[in-house]
């Protein structure tokens, strides 16, 4: 059995707590590539603590954002999936899967803030009917996946998703100590 000690330095990953640091420099599922569709609502995903908005534009990229928008922090669940872009329903600033400001209707044409404003959007890569993100330091992603399933037609892929309330040491006990099923 773990100590609390122990138990927290392995299943902490919010902020800086050092789990969270080496689970992020790995591919993380986010999403299954069929639950977003091009110019379809946005979905919310909860990874490393974080709340996230997945999307997938009009030519089929598919994108992660921070949920809130950075202007005034309105949640981008609500926003419109546009012309290559979430469009917030606040003040109408679009964002593409890079995070990047395309619009802002309420600034000055001449007005730089787009240059200076950005989305926290995380690097995603699809792969065997999956979208996966990266959530590390810049440019240290590891190479992309080669799972064997990824080679076949995602028709021919079984993808099942369940969320599950507990931290991964709890799961990992659970499957490796057979005495719990006599007792469910």
């Amino acid at each position: 059995m773990l100590s609390a000690e122990e138990n927290a330095l392995l299943c902490r990953i919010e902020g800086d707590a050092p789990m969270g640091r080496m689970v992020r420099r790995y591919w993380i599922p986010a999403a299954l590539s069929e639950e977003v569709e091009p110019d379809g609502a946005p979905r919310r995903v909860r990874l490393m603590g974080e709340d996230l908005i997945v999307f997938r534009d009009s030519n089929g990229r598919p994108g992660l954002l921070e949920e809130l928008c950075p202007h005034r922090g309105v949640s981008l669940l609500l926003a419109r999936n546009e012309e290559c872009g979430l469009r917030c329903l606040y003040h109408g600033w679009k964002f593409d899967v890079s995070g990047k400001v395309h619009d802002m209707p309420a600034e000055p044409d001449a007005s730089a803030m787009m240059e200076h404003v950005r989305a926290l959007a995380y690097p995603v890569r699809e792969s065997g009917g999956i979208i996966w993100a990266y959530m590390g330091e810049k440019g240290m992603e590891p190479p992309p996946l080669d799972f064997e399933f990824a080679q076949y037609p995602t028709d021919n892929i079984v993808h099942m998703k369940a969320r599950i309330d507990c931290n991964w040491v709890q799961a990992l006990e659970g499957v490796i100590d057979s005495s719990h099923t006599n007792y469910l």
